[in-house]
């Protein structure tokens, strides 16, 4: 499915950013994965500077992953105007910046993909921007859906993602993530990459919210 075809990938050096580039680069594709110095995300114009260079250069993107995220925990009402403005830039303004260079370019782009957060959609304390932020990528994606077709826009809205030492680093959290999710565990990374794969295929799905987090939305949490 993905022989042949080129996916840029943000955020592709981090943990779960570094498992679907070795995934989709197994499945024949070409992954463009920028590192910071050559695409800052929490600049202004960095990002169009960059695609932009991709066209002049004759690449062609078919899949886009907008996977990077800037996840500072502090309460909002404490947290620097240039923190907040920074999360927004990277959570939002960047793949803003994404979708507009898409829509102007020659660039037959398939699907995009961003990776959201359940709280877009529960409230975390200290989590106030960081969710927020990620509730404006899910309205955007929507939107683009319309605006960009027959480009498809969708999202993954992650649960909690198991990575090593969580359980012993935060081990509150995982039993209290546990006791409110019907199938009792956190995500993998296979978890995530199978449904992107699902979300970068589907032909006739589009301005969709896919959430992945193993029921925790169903539970009423209290």
């Amino acid at each position: 499915m993905f022989k042949n075809s080129t996916i840029l990938l943000t955020g592709g050096s981090g943990y779960i950013g570094g498992h679907i580039s070795t995934f989709f680069a197994a499945q024949g594709a070409t992954v463009i994965s920028p590192s910071r110095s050559e695409c800052d995300l929490s600049t202004t114009g960095a990002t169009t500077k960059y695609l932009e260079s991709l066209h002049s250069k004759g690449i062609n993107l078919d899949y886009i992953i907008n996977n990077a995220a800037n996840q500072k925990v502090e309460n909002f009402l404490t947290m620097a105007p240039e923190t907040i403005a920074e999360i927004m830039q990277v959570n939002f303004n960047a793949v803003a910046e994404t979708y507009a260079c898409v829509k102007s370019s020659s660039w037959t782009v398939q699907s995009i993909v961003n990776i959201s957060s359940i709280e877009a959609v529960h409230a975390r304390a200290g989590h106030s921007i960081y969710g927020a932020s990620k509730a404006a990528l899910e309205s955007l994606t929507r939107s683009a859906a319309i605006e960009l077709a027959p480009t498809r826009s969708n999202a993954l809205r992650l649960g909690l993602i198991s990575r090593p030492g969580i359980e012993s680093s935060w081990s509150e959290g995982v039993d209290s993530w546990r006791k409110a999710t019907p199938l009792l565990r956190m995500g993998e990374l296979t978890d995530i990459t199978e449904a992107l794969h699902f979300l970068l295929t589907a032909p006739w799905i589009t301005g969709e919210i896919l959430t992945l987090d193993g029921g925790n939305s169903a539970s009423p949490n209290w």
